[in-house]
Formats: C-alpha cells, structure tokens, sequence
C-alpha cells in the first residue's frame, strides 16, 4: 500500500521523505519517540517482530487510524 502526499502529511511523515523504506526501529526507539510504552506499540499497531522496517511501520499506523476512525464513526 502506497502513501499518498495528503497520507504522509496526516502522519507526520512528510519530513521523512529522506529515510530509506526498509530502514528497521526497534520498539524502544518507537517508544522513545512518541512516549507510548512497547506494549501499548505492540498491541495496537498489530506489531510482534523487531525491529519494523518504516513500510510496516507505515502501513500499520496507517490502518490503526482507518480501524479508530471507523469505531469513531459507527
């Protein structure tokens, strides 16, 4: 699944256009980044393996966004 301008600058991720896709982070420094803690990552973006490369990173915020919007709008 490709991300769009418009997706990118919902996420945040417009600054980081630089990264290389298959660049992996580990849950610490995600944690470290957004302090939320590991298991709070893990469980809600449907995430077990580490480290995550930036597309599955994406992908998954990504969908947890669609999935809470949905909940919000039923």
């Amino acid at each position: 699944m490709a991300l769009t301008h418009l997706d990118e600058q919902v996420l945040g991720l417009e600054n980081f256009s630089g990264f290389d896709e298959n660049e992996k982070v580990s849950f610490s420094s995600l944690s470290e980044m957004t302090g939320f803690p590991v298991d709070f990552i893990k469980k809600e973006l449907l995430l077990e393996t580490e480290p995550v490369s930036m597309v599955e990173l994406r992908k998954s915020v990504l969908r947890y966004l669609e999935v809470t919007a949905e909940s919000i709008n039923t």
